[in-house]
């Protein structure tokens, strides 16, 4: 089932944080990359207010954050400009269309997804794969964070459709487990039901 489309500009734009800023990374997407042979350079797709990419390259990463709202980067710059911990050059922000992501100058070895592809429509997320698969090399890790159906909002993926989107033979050793995604929906934090996908470039 699909999400309704928003303007996540304008959300991001707005006096109050979209549900899904806050104000730290997704656990399940930080412990994999704590547990992980995360090889650089690392792409963080939907990269939002760049919580998740400051904290990888915090660990000493190489990271580039990418997405297609401008308030969001504008933000992420800032809190990179404001980071006492991050050195110079170790992260950038772009506004880019991730449907297009053969257009960036880059060829990530790791790339992080903290709950872009389940907000695409079917040509959307056709687009999106097909464009890690022309950017990534052989060996990239992939990893996608997506909110599940069992959380029971009306919209969601399930482990199935998630393999179908990175199924054939661009991809390999694709792996689904149960995770969960936290939400502050009127500032109140909720643990919902997600699944964690990881697979390789062939």
């Amino acid at each position: 089932m699909a999400r309704q489309p928003h303007d996540f500009d304008a959300l991001y734009a707005g006096a109050d944080p979209p549900p899904w800023e806050i104000g730290r990374p997704q656990p399940a997407l930080l412990a994999l990359v704590r547990r992980s042979v995360v090889a650089d350079p690392v792409l963080d797709v939907g990269c939002g207010t760049g919580v998740l990419a400051l904290a990888v390259a915090r660990a000493g990463h190489r990271v580039v954050g990418v997405d297609a709202a401008a308030h969001a980067i504008s933000r992420a710059r800032e809190r990179a400009a404001e980071s006492i911990v991050v050195p110079p050059g170790e992260v950038r922000f772009e506004v880019a269309d991730v449907r297009r992501l053969d257009r960036l100058d880059l060829r990530p070895r790791t790339v992080l997804d903290s709950g872009l592809l389940h907000s695409l429509d079917d040509a959307g997320r056709t687009a999106y794969v097909a464009g890690l698969a022309a950017i990534c090399p052989p060996d990239a890790l992939v990893a996608v964070l997506a909110m599940s159906v069992a959380a029971g909002l009306g919209w969601g993926t399930t482990g199935d459709r998630l393999r179908e989107a990175f199924e054939g033979p661009a991809w390999s050793a694709t792996a689904v487990s149960y995770a969960e995604i936290a939400a502050r929906p009127a500032g109140e934090e909720q643990h919902l039901p997600a699944l964690l996908l990881t697979t390789r470039r062939t």
